[in-house]
C-alpha cells in the first residue's frame, strides 16, 4: 500500500528577508592573494562575506569568476542556516 504523501516533495524553505535582512549575507570584497600556506600558482583569492553580525574570511583556488561562482553557493548556503523561515 502506498502513501499518496510519500511521493509529494515539501516545499523549498521561504527565508524571512523582509523581517531579518541585517542576516542576509553579501560579498564584501574577493581580491588576489597567496594561500596562506603558501604553494598558490598564483590563481588565489582572498574572499570576505558578511552580514551586520558576522563574517567569513576564505581563500579559494581559481579564477575570480569562480571564487565569485563559490561565494555564490556559500552565502546561499549561510542564509538558510542563518535566516529564519517564513511560515506559510
Amino acid at each position: 500500500m502506498a502513501h499518496s504523501r510519500a511521493s509529494a516533495k515539501k516545499p523549498e524553505p521561504v527565508l524571512n528577508f523582509e523581517d531579518f535582512p541585517h542576516l542576509s549575507y553579501n560579498v564584501v570584497e574577493i581580491e588576489k592573494s597567496e594561500l596562506p600556506s603558501g604553494g598558490s600558482n598564483g590563481n588565489c583569492y582572498r574572499y570576505v562575506v558578511a552580514n551586520s553580525v558576522s563574517s567569513v574570511t576564505g581563500y579559494r583556488q581559481g579564477t575570480k569568476r569562480e571564487v565569485a561562482q563559490y561565494c555564490t553557493v556559500l552565502i546561499e548556503d549561510l542564509n538558510l542556516r542563518t535566516i529564519p523561515k517564513k511560515k506559510v
